[in-house]
């Protein structure tokens, strides 16, 4: 049992905490486990639910699941320990009790193996992404709470009123004030895994609402990962464990990356999706007569009509007046 302790929120209070949630047959059932199943069980239920308003089928979800959930888990361990300065062991690596899972490794694996499914189905991989964007979202959103349990992913010392310490923390910043880093081990820390937390859940609110009013493929997705992206890029700013590629944050970058080039995707698909929708109104105009060019023509036969109608009026009277003359 752990005591988390919030110093300068009303006053001071803790709050207790355990990794373990139950053992079965001896074996120790983790929070953070249950956690991150709770919030990918929701996902994948409101994912079935809403699969058809995508143009998904069902069964097509569940057969991506199957393949991308090991695939994910796979490059997210992968990514952790290749970026996690450590001499490994081939039992250490494969070792995920222990935590060590990069969320960026497993978006990578999930949307690769969507992508790969959707080639084979002919499923377009734009509506894949826009059916599971928001349910990432809130997956991560409620995942990120697994942090709080294990007392991990928090960030540097912070006098805000919300900032926690426990005695996890404080080994912890103990070893990295050790190695000359400026921390105080005394003092509270930023809760970034909260932080995390409340930009996802809002992101998922946020693209739940945009779903029911889609305008085009790959609108939901690409925000998704434009804003994921924001998010992470100023909140890894403030952790302490970084995945580090030399002096360079990771899942900063990363996140600068995902905000950057997915962004300008959505403002190119969307420009296009306007033309595209142009063109379709004008061609709709011509065929119903609506279109200015349409008009004009109108316009011309009109005139021609009247031109002809004219002729034959004149044909007529000289017509009867040659008759006359007959008679």
């Amino acid at each position: 049992m752990t005591t988390v302790s919030f110093p300068n929120l009303f006053g001071g209070f803790d709050i207790n905490v355990s990794r373990v949630a139950f053992t079965v047959l001896g074996v120790d059932i983790y929070w953070y486990g249950l956690i991150i199943g709770v919030g990918f069980a929701l996902a994948v239920f409101l994912a079935l639910r809403n699969a058809k308003n995508h143009g998904i089928k069902e069964d097509d979800v569940i057969n991506i699941l199957l393949i991308a959930v090991p695939v994910a888990i796979i490059f997210a361990r992968l990514f952790y320990v290749v970026f996690y300065t450590k001499n490994w062991t081939f039992m250490e690596i494969i070792n995920i009790r222990d935590g060590g899972l990069a969320i960026y490794g497993g978006i990578i694996g999930g949307l690769g193996t969507a992508a790969i499914y959707g080639k084979i189905k002919k499923i377009s991989f734009l509506a894949l992404g826009d059916l599971a964007g928001p349910y990432f979202a809130l997956a991560q959103g409620i995942g990120r709470w697994g942090n709080f349990v294990n007392q991990e992913a928090f960030g540097y010392n912070t006098n805000l009123p919300w900032g926690m310490t426990s005695v996890p923390i404080s080994n912890e910043l103990s070893i990295m004030a050790a190695k000359g880093i400026d921390v105080n081990p005394y003092l509270p820390v930023h809760p970034t895994f909260l932080y995390e937390s409340i930009w996802n859940i809002g992101v998922f609110v946020l693209l739940a609402i945009l779903s029911r009013k889609k305008k085009f493929n790959g609108q939901i997705f690409c925000l998704y990962m434009a804003l994921y992206g924001f998010g992470r890029m100023f909140i890894e700013g403030l952790r302490t464990d970084s995945l580090m590629w030399g002096n360079i944050r990771v899942s900063q970058l990363l996140g600068f990356l995902f905000f950057i080039v997915f962004g300008t995707v959505l403002i190119l698909i969307y420009a296009r999706s306007r033309k595209e929708k142009k063109l379709a109104r004008e061609e709709e105009d011509i065929i119903t007569g609506t279109s200015e060019f349409a008009s004009i023509l109108q316009n011309k036969d009109e005139l021609e009509e009247e031109k002809e109608d004219i002729e034959s009026i004149e044909l007529e009277k000289k017509s009867t007046s040659g008759d006359s003359k007959v008679e």
